[in-house]
């Protein structure tokens, strides 16, 4: 499961580097939200420049997404 993850994570790295000037002119950037074995979110991480870079425990179970999430 922890490599299709992986794998997952190089695509989306992959498609948001084809993309160039414009991802980052729109301020597109990856953020990774953990949750706990019940599902709850028990802490995210995200580039410094959303302005916060995150908080809470780092998990085996977690989500990538786009943008910034806090």
């Amino acid at each position: 499961m922890h490599r299709i993850k992986l794998i997952a994570l190089g695509v989306l790295l992959a498609a948001s580097a084809s993309t160039g000037a414009a991802t980052q002119a729109q301020g597109c950037f990856c953020s990774t939200i953990y949750y706990n074995d019940a599902g709850d979110t028990v802490g995210v991480r995200q580039p410094a420049s959303c302005g916060d870079t995150g908080y809470g425990t780092v998990t085996k179970k977690y989500k990538v997404v786009a943008g910034c999430v806090i």
